[in-house]
């Protein structure tokens, strides 16, 4: 799992007990939370003889101090590259001894380690995760290392027109919002982040209060306690501030503006139209699921239709409703070429107001509904999927039996609702941001209002 959800898609295999209703019941689960506060939840999942464990640290990039933007995520890589008793190479080999998957990774919200391992390996797998959370060495020679390779990746950036519109429209909707910087910072903060930086931001998230751990698979669920509470019992206390310490509700923007990000050599134009939309915990979230399948975020979805399918103006079009700690962005994403850059634009903002304006039909309805109950119950049959399930219901704080009547709240959406609920999707102060050549595209905005040039990267500086 992300921590940045968009609509969360489980299947619940193996040793699950299907109530009436849905067919689906999360198995039980055993809690604890530990004297220094550190939250820890294990579930028997007997399929396979595998451990998957995650370990979520609630802070991400929107806890960066502002001009070291990438610290979090640069934090999170450094976690692996060696520890007080090993080196980054001992314990790369041990990961290859084990055949332990183990990733570390930022979001906007959260830092998270994710790993997956042979039951029969657990306790040796859990004793390297843990040394890897609990005491890493933040290397000045590895900090430089990945540092450079950081930057350098940042750099490739520049020749990804899709990644680089993505991150623009997040920059320009956000703007000062720590939501509106990339997780990996930008070339011109990451070139100062220090060793130091890192040590300070590390003693003060990574403390027992902040941190959550899953364990789900093959193992007796009252020995993995006692387990995973012995070897996160030695993590510091802190402030038990929760993943949204100091961060603001986003505002939405004043007014619908126009953003066109010069890229001279673009064959295509590459389109982002949206706003900020809600938040994880959002009582609308499950409804603005499934009227956003049916507007974009499905294979038949309104925008397909008509963009793709009926007008080939591009090969892929999309809207995602992202859900995070604070209000996510909603956004309709394509490209095309530059000299139907304004029919592309047209044609979503047509399909978006008229979606907001009519609703939907009951056919459309009944398909969005059994295409989420059938993707629901066909994808991510693991345990990995159980672990996201415990760690987004202990992260954002849900129901315990929020994917017990998951489905049937899926399935009890109805037309009302989706009229309801496509009045939160932004449009008076929708943003549109096209990259591409601007000499051949900027023409084509003007019907859509005043042009506002933007360059290429926000200069940290002028936020």
């Amino acid at each position: 799992m992300t921590i940045v959800s968009m609509l969360p898609i489980l299947a619940m295999v193996g040793t699950m007990t299907p109530p009436a209703s849905s067919g689906f019941r999360l198995p039980p689960s055993l809690s604890r939370t530990l004297d220094n506060g550190v939250r820890i939840h294990v579930m028997e999942f007997r399929g396979l003889p595998l451990v998957n464990c995650n370990v979520i640290v609630e802070a991400g990039a929107a806890h960066d101090p502002k001009g070291k933007e990438g610290l979090a995520d640069l934090t999170a890589t450094l976690l692996r590259k060696g520890t007080a008793t090993r080196s980054a190479m001992e314990i790369a080999s041990e990961i290859d001894l084990l055949g332990v998957t183990l990733d570390a990774t930022a979001d906007p919200d959260a830092t998270q380690l994710k790993s997956e391992f042979l039951a029969r390996d657990a306790d040796a797998a859990l004793d390297l995760l843990a040394e890897i959370l609990t005491r890493p060495a933040f290397s000045a020679e590895e900090l430089e290392r990945l540092r450079g390779e950081k930057i350098g990746a940042l750099q490739a950036v520049r020749d990804d027109p899709a990644t680089l519109a993505g991150r623009r429209f997040l920059e320009l909707l956000y703007g000062k919002h720590p939501y509106g910087h990339p997780v990996t910072g930008w070339e011109s903060t990451v070139s100062v982040l220090t060793q130091e930086d890192v040590t300070a931001f590390y003693r003060r998230y990574y403390v027992a209060p902040r941190i959550i751990v899953v364990a789900v698979g093959d193992f007796d669920a009252e020995r993995m306690l006692d387990k995973l509470g012995g070897l996160f019992s030695r993590l510091p206390g802190g402030t038990a501030a929760g993943a949204a310490e100091a961060l603001p509700e986003p505002a939405a923007p004043a007014a619908r503006a126009v953003y066109l990000v010069d890229k001279p050599e673009s064959t295509q134009s590459q389109i982002r139209i949206g706003g900020i939309g809600i938040n994880r915990r959002d009582p609308d979230y499950i409804p603005l699921a499934v009227a956003n399948t049916i507007l974009g975020g499905g294979f038949t979805s309104r925008l397909v239709e008509e963009i793709r399918v009926n007008r080939g103006l591009s090969y892929g079009v999309r809207s995602r409703v992202l859900a995070q700690v604070r209000p996510g962005p909603f956004v309709i994403s394509t490209f095309t070429k530059n000299a139907t850059t304004h029919e592309t634009i047209k044609v979503a903002l047509a399909e978006l107001e008229k979606f907001r304006r009519e609703g939907v039909t009951a056919a459309e309805l009944e398909k969005a509904r059994s295409y989420l109950k059938g993707v629901f119950a066909i994808r991510n049959q693991t345990g990995a999927a159980l672990a996201e399930a415990l760690a987004d219901i202990t992260f954002h704080d849900l129901p315990a039996d929020y994917y017990d009547v998951y489905l049937d709240r899926i399935m009890a959406v109805t037309i009302e609702d989706i009229a309801r609920v496509a009045q939160r999707l932004p449009w008076d102060r929708i943003q549109i941001v096209v990259l591409g050549a601007a000499k051949e595209v900027r023409s084509q905005l003007g019907p859509l209002g005043g042009v506002k040039d933007v360059p290429l990267e926000a200069p940290p500086a002028s936020r």
